[in-house]
């Protein structure tokens, strides 16, 4: 058995035994695994390799074991560094190892803090994940979530006691966690900073260009353009130089330009694309992703705050509480529609009730959203919610209040139109796909909508269930 004699105490096998706690020294690259350290109260843990320390506490804060992720760490030989995980997520540095004593407290308060959390177990990811997270702020007596800027993480921040369980590309999900936790009423924004993300993949690595509006290029000179006072003549300034001195003339009246704002003044700039000759005064701004490769206008880059958190009423209970949290599935529906089931249910109803009244009719509308999947990858993924709730909208906006609407999947809407003859139903149904194409078209770079309509009668004698599947299918393969 080895013996280390570090100052006036003693280790064996890098393990020390002081005041009824077990401590393990974990030297840099150690070999050892960290599944076989949860037996000892606190690990003291070498960073004289702050990569070799990082990996190592993530590994043991990303756990999700309860006995690692709110294992007491402390450092030694660390050097002044500004890694967010290694100043957040730590419990203490001490110099030597005299300074041992003086970590029993800290170890003894988290130790007291650990039996009173709650245990019960969730189904949801999310609150899965928060619990963990607030579980090791209870034990910590934090309340509050600071971002940091770091360059190793996608989107150029890092909130380190939620980031460390994710990897670094996939830090925009530790804002859709975030943002969940917020609508939960469990913690409270502050704004601090706005980033721009990549509409496809979410990451923040982007490199903006200036480009022709007309092939796109980025290989473009620019030039001042001159408004001659006298003449009134505009033009490049290159219109005006001569190859004999520097004196500016003007091309149209041969008259020198000598004194700026009495002979003539500059107004703007004018563009010359060096690739397709193009002369624009306007350029157009894209941010082509350094990750996915996608290029994108800048009107339809993901806008996310940076806030700094803290924690509500809520959220300081919910570590030895537990998280009630709503069903976050049905959170994400799209107001004034109904889920495929319901619809199912409610149309079952609806063939009841004309079956056992003639006067009464209702209709099946299916709308196809043939190329919807192209604007969604021109305007980002991330904003296919918010843009089907502008369809629900419109078509809400021209059906009676008793019908309904039902999101099959991001290209297909089916609506229920009661009590309306079907000649009627197809016209409105017309005015419908008018304003889609026209809505898209205007706010989305004249984007030309491809909408497929069909509009039957309700089967009295078909399944519901049938009859949908058979509209859906002949639309789409007509499509």
């Amino acid at each position: 058995m080895e013996a280390l004699t570090k100052n006036k105490f003693e280790f064996h096998d890098n393990i020390l035994n002081f005041s009824n706690k077990s401590f393990y020294y974990l030297e840099s690259f150690s070999p050892m695994k960290i599944d076989a350290l949860n037996k000892y109260d606190a690990i003291i843990l070498d960073a004289r390799d702050v990569e070799f320390a990082r990996i190592i506490l993530k590994k043991f804060r990303s756990s999700s074991a309860i006995e690692f992720y709110l294992k007491p760490i402390f450092l030694i030989n660390s050097k002044a560094n500004e890694d967010p995980l290694l100043k957040e997520l730590i419990d203490g540095i001490i110099v030597s190892f005299d300074q041992i004593p003086e970590t029993i407290n800290d170890i003894n308060q988290i130790s007291i803090k650990i039996a009173q959390l709650e245990s019960s177990t969730s189904n949801s990811f999310e609150v899965q994940l928060f619990k963990k997270v607030l579980n090791f702020m209870f034990t910590r007596e934090t309340n509050t979530f600071t971002p940091y800027p770091d360059i190793l993480s996608s989107i150029g921040y890092c909130y380190p006691t939620v980031s460390v369980n994710f990897e670094t590309f996939e830090e925009a999900k530790v804002l859709e966690l975030l943002e969940w936790a917020e609508k939960e009423n469990l913690i409270w924004p502050d704004f601090l900073d706005r980033v721009y993300l990549c509409s496809n993949c979410k990451n923040g690595h982007l490199s903006y260009r200036e480009i022709c509006p007309n092939c796109d290029s980025a290989n473009m000179r620019s030039e001042d353009l001159v408004h001659h006072f006298p003449c009134g003549y505009i033009g490049a300034i290159s219109d005006f130089k001569n190859n004999v001195d520097t004196v500016l003339n003007c091309p149209k009246c041969t008259k020198n330009l000598r004194h700026i704002g009495v002979d003539y003044d500059k107004p703007s700039i004018i563009n010359h694309c060096q690739n397709c000759n193009e002369v624009f005064q306007d350029y157009l701004v894209k941010a082509k992703c350094a990750h996915c490769k996608t290029d994108t206008d800048v009107q339809f880059l993901l806008s996310k705050n940076i806030n700094v958190y803290k924690l509500t009423k809520k959220g300081r209970t919910a570590a030895v509480g537990g998280i009630s949290a709503s069903d976050f599935s049905l959170s994400n529906e799209v107001f004034g529609t109904v889920n495929l089931k319901t619809f199912a249910t409610m149309m079952h109803y609806e063939q009841e009730r004309i079956k056992n009244n003639p006067i009464l009719s209702a209709n099946i509308v299916i709308i196809y959203i043939e190329n919807i999947f192209d604007l969604y990858r021109k305007i980002g993924k991330s904003k296919e919610r918010e843009l089907l709730a502008e369809f629900v909208n419109i078509v809400r906006d021209n059906i009676k209040p008793a019908d309904f609407i039902c999101i099959n999947n991001p290209s297909v809407l089916s609506v229920c139109v009661n009590d309306t003859n079907l000649q009627s139903a197809q016209l409105m149904v017309m005015k419908i796909t008018d304003k889609l194409e026209e809505l898209v078209f205007n706010n989305f770079d004249r984007f030309a909508l491809n909408v497929f309509t069909q509009t039957v009668e309700l089967s009295k004698e078909q399944s519901f269930d049938k009859q949908l599947h058979i509209l859906i299918k002949e639309i789409v393969e007509k499509g």
